[in-house]
């Protein structure tokens, strides 16, 4: 049009040009206001658990392994943008809910004392995630209000699988373990289920004994090819597991440790969880639970274990570790040259 007017009277220009600006200008309003529209109409659509929440993580206390899952939740969560507020279980239960959860969107616990005083205390509203917690259920958070996390309770067939590895001839495996309290029976089962075909279990019920060390001397004596623990508390104390693993070094019987601290104090291999692990597991579990919520999600066993192996008591009992155990070993005592 602008070309066209080059043929017209000079005065006549700038009206034809106020004209054709006007005629643009709207257009370019138009394309906002259809902008506007159509991001208006997205936000709509996102669901309301997609945007950025405010979380607070409360840890059982201020103990290095509770801040170092700590740290991983938060790498986790990083690059959705979440305000996120750290408190102690203490301090929590010291101000109360109000004052110190406030209006969060999500807790997450970690530890099992954070996390069985926040399902028993958290609103119902308010989404509970875990991390750092062993059997769940004792802690009462299969139960009652919807919680969801990672358990630091490695599977039982994940623990024989790599006793498998580690010693491909055993066969015997030989445990200590109570009737009378409620996790007894239930790990003894859990074990038996887990059992790969053609292996037995010897088991030795400690409260049916004088004494864990007569039920030690009672175990030994069974002809075993290696020896499991468990982290009961009932049972496996500082002492006792001094003398389970003398008596296991003389009768020249294998330990499996259910900790780092336990394989390097004597066991010869042991799988356990690292916090870090333990805290971008439950960060990730938060991220699902806050985008699309499971209401049936309760428990995940840990997406990682650490391998431990003891080379300086494979030594000791004439045991060749395979090479292919040994490198997936996250960490190896050896001897020092």
């Amino acid at each position: 049009m602008l070309s066209a007017a080059k043929h017209l009277a000079p005065n006549t220009w700038p009206n034809i040009r106020a004209v054709e600006t006007r005629k643009l200008a709207g257009n370019s309003m138009v394309r906002a206001a259809l902008y506007m529209v159509a991001l208006s109409a997205l936000l709509i659509l996102l669901p309301a658990s997609a945007q950025a929440a405010e979380i607070v993580i409360v840890k059982s206390s201020a103990a290095v392994p509770y801040a170092q899952a700590e740290e991983a939740i938060k790498a986790e969560l990083a690059p959705h943008h979440h305000t996120i507020r750290s408190a102690l279980a203490k301090d929590v239960s010291d101000k109360g809910i109000d004052a110190s959860i406030g209006g969060a969107d999500m807790v997450i616990a970690v530890g099992t004392p954070a996390a069985a005083w926040l399902q028993k205390h958290l609103p119902e509203k308010t989404k509970l995630v875990y991390c750092m917690v062993s059997n769940p259920e004792a802690a009462g958070l299969v139960q009652g209000r919807q919680a969801t996390g990672v358990t630091t309770d490695i599977p039982p067939a994940a623990q024989l699988k790599l006793i498998a590895d580690a010693l491909p001839r055993a066969r015997l495996i030989g445990v200590l373990h109570r009737s009378d309290t409620p996790d007894g029976p239930r790990q003894l089962k859990a074990l038996k289920e887990a059992l790969p075909e053609g292996w037995k279990l010897e088991a030795i019920c400690v409260n049916e004994q004088p004494s864990v060390a007569a039920a030690i001397d009672l175990l030994m004596a069974r002809n075993i090819d290696v020896i499991w623990t468990t982290p009961d508390q009932s049972i496996y104390d500082t002492p006792t597991v001094r003398v389970l693993l003398l008596a296991a070094l003389r009768s020249r019987i294998p330990v499996w440790g259910f900790s780092q601290a336990f394989v390097r104090a004597g066991a010869l291999i042991g799988g356990s969880v690292e916090p870090a692990a333990q805290g971008a597991q439950a960060g990730q579990i938060a991220q699902r639970q806050l985008t699309k919520p499971d209401p049936s999600a309760r428990v995940e066993s840990p997406a990682r274990i650490e391998t431990t192996v003891n080379l300086i008591v494979a030594g000791q009992l004439g045991i060749e570790v395979p090479e292919s155990v040994i490198g997936r070993a996250g960490q190896v005592f050896r001897s020092e040259k």
